[in-house]
């Protein structure tokens, strides 16, 4: 089983400042973060967390939120949808967004970094802007194969 470690409230606060720089995000979670081994950070509820859980089969502890970086936050599809993010978006066509679902990069002109992703009101996860192109960090298991034309245009 993979060690994870609680966070205590300085480390969450870093997390908010960086959260705040990268995306305008001054959204406050309140959930128990925890983070592994590989610098994955993962949040649960508070009661949950306040839990005895010793003797309990448990497949899977909280919800993946994001990923600490070198360079910043690189958020999960939900960590993303739940920010509220004001910066460092951008917003997608629908030729644009289909390419996306099938996880491929997008050329596209910008600042070097972490953005989120969004198409009219929804958020499609988080994204890498490098080298003017857009890079796909949807999970493959997560990525559409096809795309079914809706009856709606």
């Amino acid at each position: 089983m993979q060690t994870v470690q609680f966070l205590n409230t300085r480390e969450k606060k870093e997390i908010y400042k960086t959260l705040e720089e990268q995306f305008g995000s001054t959204e406050k979670l309140d959930y128990a973060f925890f983070q592994n081994s590989q610098d994955k950070i993962f949040f649960m509820s508070n009661d949950y967390a306040k839990l005895n859980t010793n003797g309990l089969r448990i497949n899977n502890r909280g919800m993946y939120f994001a990923t600490k970086e070198r360079d910043g936050i690189r958020l999960s599809i939900e960590g993303a949808q739940l920010i509220k993010p004001t910066k460092n978006v951008i917003h997608l066509d629908k030729k644009q967004v289909e390419l996306w679902m099938k996880g491929e990069d997008i050329p596209m002109e910008g600042s070097n970094g972490y953005v989120i992703i969004q198409h009219e009101k929804d958020i499609l996860g988080c994204g890498m802007l490098k080298n003017n192109t857009l890079r796909n960090m949807v999970p493959k298991e997560r990525r559409l194969h096809s795309i079914t034309e809706s009856s709606e245009e």
